[in-house]
């Protein structure tokens, strides 16, 4: 069974900070409180596959799950969950910039259900947007101030540069990291 839905929602930042702002894995364990630990598998500037701890969401209760991102074209994101009892979600994030610092998020659903799951079809739905409401809400600070550092000449690893501009820095996968991050597998 495949169940399909949307969610979209427009933000003031840069198309380049919304895409940061999801290929940057160490914020999961930082920024949302359910994710436990997370460990990148393998990465390389179009894939990533992440082991995470999460938690089942309004429950106690965590779960292992396999975490993909993926680059499109035009660097979309396709996001594939493998999560216990054989679901598998599949998520299409679209980017659409509407100007120098705004863009239209548009995540597109697709649930790959056991047959049992059916009559759980509408709660099912409601919790993951409600899920990623929670995440979105966690997530806005952070993409506001990386936003407003960039405005100010902010570079990674390199400090302030007030001549430099937002629209010339451009994400490059992957991200770098401290050779210690926590993401990495020891």
């Amino acid at each position: 069974m495949i169940i399909n839905f949307k969610i979209s929602r427009t933000i003031n930042v840069s198309k380049n900070v919304a895409l940061w702002n999801t290929w940057d894995h160490e914020h999961l364990t930082f920024v949302h409180q359910q994710f436990g630990k997370s460990t990148i598998l393998y990465e390389d500037s179009n894939v990533v596959f992440i082991k995470t701890r999460v938690q089942i969401p309004y429950t106690p209760f965590f779960m292992n799950t396999i975490h993909t991102l993926t680059r499109l074209k035009n660097d979309n994101v396709l996001v594939i969950d493998s999560v216990p009892f054989g679901i598998i979600t599949k998520l299409k994030m679209e980017y659409i910039e509407l100007g120098k610092s705004k863009t239209l998020l548009n995540n597109y659903y697709e649930l790959h259900l056991p047959f049992i799951f059916y009559p759980f079809k509408s709660i099912l739905i409601k919790l993951i947007k409600k899920w990623n409401n929670v995440n979105w809400l966690e997530d806005l600070p952070l993409k506001t101030r990386r936003q407003q550092a960039l405005d100010m000449g902010f570079r990674d690893f390199y400090g302030n540069d007030p001549s430099s501009k937002d629209h010339l820095y451009k994400v490059k996968l992957p991200l770098p990291r401290l050779k210690d991050s926590i993401l990495n597998e020891k």
